[in-house]
């Protein structure tokens, strides 16, 4: 421009093409202004949304994690109530019911041991008077059999004890009866026996009967 007195028609034409070109940047400056502006209101309208969005979300959380917590509160007692209804049911209904079926049980234990203890007395007793009507038939058996061997020996010596002392009185005879009696070692030895044998019965039945 400061030399324009000077131009050509060159420069004319060079001057002309610089203010098209001119032109034509200022409108393309301008659109692109109005384009970039346009796209700070989309950014700035979308940044606004997804705030409006974080936002919203945040609060639906914050309502969700309320009613989650009232939820687990609710829950909680409930979860509470139930446990103390449990508890106050078993003290009132199944500890009683545990407590009878318990002395049921242990009465119907009681009841079979007094019947087996009874049943085992009886066949105790039975041993008992079956080795004591034995031993008292071995003690018969041998009180026969000591009574006849001291019959046959009064026989025996009665007979010649009279021939001997006819002359004598009455109360030689009564001593002469009197040694007559007396027990033989055999008979005696026998007896021992036969009431040893009768202890050792008794002894032993009580002994295995417990």
């Amino acid at each position: 421009m400061q030399r324009k007195n000077t131009w050509i028609d060159n420069d004319v034409v060079r001057f002309t093409n610089l203010v098209r070109q001119d032109h034509l940047y200022e409108q393309e400056e301008l659109r692109a202004k109005a384009a970039v502006n346009e796209t700070e209101d989309a950014v700035e309208k979308e940044f606004s949304q997804l705030l409006r969005t974080i936002l919203a979300r945040y609060h639906e959380e914050q309502v969700w994690s309320d009613k989650i917590r009232s939820a687990s509160t609710y829950g909680s007692l409930v979860a509470l109530g139930l446990n103390m209804f449990v508890f106050i049911l078993a003290i009132l209904i199944v500890e009683p019911w545990k407590r009878r079926r318990l002395a049921q049980t242990f009465e119907s234990k009681i009841e079979e041991l007094s019947t087996e203890n009874g049943m085992r007395l009886e066949t105790s007793m039975q041993s008992i008077s079956q080795q004591i009507g034995r031993q008292g038939a071995l003690l018969e058996a041998l009180t026969e059999e000591v009574t006849r061997n001291v019959q046959e020996n009064l026989r025996e010596t009665v007979p010649e004890a009279h021939e001997d002392t006819q002359g004598e009185t009455l109360e030689d005879r009564s001593d002469v009866q009197a040694i007559s009696w007396a027990p033989s070692q055999r008979q005696l030895e026998m007896t021992a026996v036969g009431v040893g044998a009768f202890m050792v019965g008794i002894l032993s039945t009580v002994f295995f009967s417990r």
